[in-house]
């Protein structure tokens, strides 16, 4: 009896381990199994990946973007659910179930869905586009621009079409306009794209006009460089009505004296206001802030100066600037002298209508007839009537110019405080 308990008990033993090791085994396979499963599923197509990986919820979302893509709604619906039921925040399973909505449920629902896509992640582009229609669509324009300017920040080859999109919602309803100057007045990673993209745009330069004026007064406004592009591009394209009533709106440049920066004290001009001063061989032109006589009246010290160091050949445009005076009589008046210099070279500032038409009227100065350093103090004044006509002179340039060439030889003259006023 003792025999038999004791081979019973040594079967008994002896099959425990064997019992463990299957098991464990099975759990190998299994894991091992697991293991491989998910490159297959990531790696094969959707359909084949489901009957691979029936319960992962990557694999649902993602089976069920392609059956959205394909247009298979009610599958993709289906299959999406399925995915957030297993891992509820499964952003692309969500997007599908909002895209699906939107085609052929609730728009409304559809709306919400994707807003809470789109908060969960700023880089799901299929939600924030079709956001954007969609608020587009009932004139949300703000809510609009928000959602395509993160899409305008975070894909560059998107830009063009969002660029676009926000040109023809202005174009559309003129309500879209301050929701666009608030997205630019933020100062976006795109905002000097798409400024340059309206002057490609038919009517797009009056676009940029428009939103100029509408930032005038905001933090945002448009810089020196960003109206300088706007003015020459109205200028260059004869839209000069446009063009005064933007400088007249903004205040930048505004003339004094009938001149943007008469006494040549500023640095910088915002174009083709201001001076555009000639580079060339054979002459010099700088404008100096402090090296011309003693200004009358408020400003204390001595005031700027235009210094034209001429050979006595070139032709040049030495100096010039866009007016817009109204039809009537005027006088152009400043100071004048000599540095050095003998020839036959005569130095003309001259009004003409337009950049390129008839000369309204000139000042002439002639070189001396012998060589000597001027004196510094020896300025002189002139002064020239001048009428604008009614017609065929909405704009006028002034410029300077270098007249009657002769042979080579040194020449500096210097001009301060151009006015031009008006005379009653």
């Amino acid at each position: 009896m003792a025999d038999v308990d004791d081979k019973t008990v040594r079967t008994k033993a002896s099959s425990g381990p064997g019992w463990i090791g299957g098991g464990l085994a099975v759990g190998l396979i299994w894991l091992g199994w697991q293991i491989a499963l998910v490159p297959m599923s990531d790696r094969a197509p959707s359909e084949h990946a489901v009957r691979l990986n029936p319960g992962s919820a990557a694999v649902l979302a993602r089976a069920a973007e392609s059956e959205w893509q394909a247009g298979r709604m009610d599958n993709a619906d289906a299959l999406a659910r399925m995915a957030l039921e297993r891992a509820p925040f499964t952003l692309s399973a969500l997007r599908v179930v909002g895209l699906v909505e939107g085609e052929t449920g609730d728009r409304a629902l559809a709306d919400e869905i994707l807003t809470l896509a789109g908060n969960w992640s700023l880089r799901d582009d299929s939600s924030h586009g079709w956001l954007i229609e969609n608020r587009l669509r009932r004139g949300d324009y703000g809510s609009a621009f928000a959602h395509a300017d993160t899409l305008a920040r975070r894909r560059a080859t998107l830009q063009p079409q969002i660029f676009d999109l926000f040109a023809t919602a202005v174009e559309s309803d003129p309500r879209a306009f301050p929701f666009l100057a608030g997205e630019l007045a933020d100062d976006p990673p795109w905002r000097t794209g798409f400024l340059r993209s309206l002057y490609r745009r038919e009517g797009g330069v009056s676009l940029a006009a428009q939103i100029a004026i509408l930032m005038k007064d905001s933090s945002g406004r448009f810089s020196d460089a960003e109206l300088q592009q706007l003015y020459l591009a109205l200028y260059s394209g004869g839209q000069i009505d446009a063009l005064r009533q933007v400088r007249d709106a903004v205040g930048r440049p505004m003339p004094r004296s009938g001149l943007v920066d008469g006494s040549f004290r500023e640095s910088e001009s915002i174009l083709p206001f201001g001076w555009k001063l000639g580079v060339g061989a054979g002459y010099s032109v700088a404008a100096l802030p402090d090296a011309g006589p003693t200004s009358q009246g408020a400003e204390e010290g001595p005031s700027g100066a235009l210094r034209i160091a001429h050979n006595g050949q070139s032709r040049d445009v030495l100096a010039e600037q866009a007016l817009l005076l109204s039809p009537g009589r005027y006088r152009l008046k400043g100071l004048w002298r000599w540095e050095l210099g003998q020839s036959e070279m005569v130095f003309a500032w001259q009004v003409i209508c337009g950049a390129s038409g008839p000369a309204v009227e000139d000042v002439r100065f002639r070189a001396p007839s012998q060589s000597a350093p001027g004196d510094e103090a020896s300025w002189q004044s002139f002064d020239q009537e001048f009428t604008v006509p009614e017609t065929s002179c909405a704009s006028q340039t002034i410029r300077l110019v270098g007249e009657n060439p002769g042979r080579r030889t040194n020449l500096i003259i210097w001009f301060a405080q151009l006015e031009i006023a008006p005379l009653p």
